[in-house]
């Protein structure tokens, strides 16, 4: 096989698929998974949010995959999505920032575009989910910014990461690195003063991950008290920071038509009726919109967005 002409096939492939992505030596899950697990011993991570992401350092090389040689990484554009509820008559839209619908799928798509691309060489590829941030800034494919989240030129940071491993040889020169800043954040502090709750400080470039609203609004437990409720703009997540970052001003970002539900459905999702319940109607909207995830944790953000 030749690798060269192997890896551009499948790079054509993935473009063609909406996938830009960087391919490195399978060790580099375990090089990414390192480096988390140093932060959480330096103090740079909570345990708490180690907790959170306990399945992904826990993942390595699926089983079967013994012959696994190289990890390809890949990033997507992802629009921002919205809902659009009623309530007492009237209605509220809620934006939700972009990667949330089809945040358990549409990583599915790398491993089947490198798959098919691989088929006719013998070659075959399986979702893998490693820490994905870190893994794409040391595969060189995104940098990190000073909010902590990566970016990948010309997608900024709108956009889904994600991971899958193939029998193929990596290609050659490919080499896992330290993952590295934006440039710009050396004298930019402008998700800084956009950051309401103050997750993003001067004095370290790791985020202070307890203080961060993503962090809050993907959480189960009521809101900490230090939490004010002028904060609330997204229906899970937040995007001030995105929003104010220069890197994002060249960046085109999709706005997926709102996904309307009427007061019963409206009703039923601030009370956090299992989806099960749900109308499949609802359901299917509330996938497009990004909404389902856990329905007491959405039902408790959606309350704090359309309280008068």
């Amino acid at each position: 096989m030749d690798t060269a002409a192997f890896w551009q096939h499948v790079a054509g492939a993935a473009a063609g698929a909406g996938w830009t992505l960087r391919a490195v030596g399978v060790e580099a899950i375990g090089a990414a998974d390192a480096r988390v697990r140093r932060a959480v011993a330096d103090g740079g991570v909570t345990r708490a949010a180690v907790e959170r992401i306990a399945s992904d350092l826990a993942a390595g090389v699926p089983e079967g995959w013994e012959d696994a040689a190289t990890v390809v990484v890949g990033a997507t554009p992802r629009p921002l999505t919205r809902a659009t509820l009623t309530v007492g008559g009237a209605q509220h839209e809620v934006v939700v920032p972009p990667h949330y619908a089809g945040y358990a799928t549409v990583p599915d798509g790398l491993a089947a575009v490198v798959g098919a691309a691989g088929g006719p060489f013998g070659r075959r590829a399986a979702r893998v989910e490693p820490p994905l941030k870190t893994l794409a800034a040391g595969a060189g494919l995104a940098r990190y910014g000073r909010n902590n989240i990566t970016y990948v030129p010309g997608l900024g940071s709108y956009l889904q990461l994600a991971a899958c491993v193939t029998d193929a040889p990596p290609p050659a020169g490919a080499e896992w690195g330290e993952p590295q800043m934006l440039e710009r954040c050396t004298d930019c502090n402008a998700c800084l003063r956009a950051c309401p709750s103050g997750a993003i400080r001067t004095e370290r470039f790791l985020l202070h991950t307890g203080r961060c609203l993503t962090w809050v609004n993907e959480d189960t437990a009521p809101f900490p008290a230090w939490v004010e409720p002028a904060w609330h703009t997204c229906a899970v997540g937040c995007l001030r920071c995105q929003q104010a970052c220069p890197e994002n001003a060249s960046v085109q970002l999709v706005v997926a038509p709102a996904e309307a539900f009427d007061a019963a459905e409206t009703a039923a999702m601030l009370s956090a009726t299992p989806s099960a319940d749900l109308p499949a109607g609802t359901r299917a909207r509330l996938r497009r919109c990004g909404l389902d995830y856990d329905p007491g944790l959405i039902a408790r953000n959606l309350r704090a967005l359309v309280a008068d």
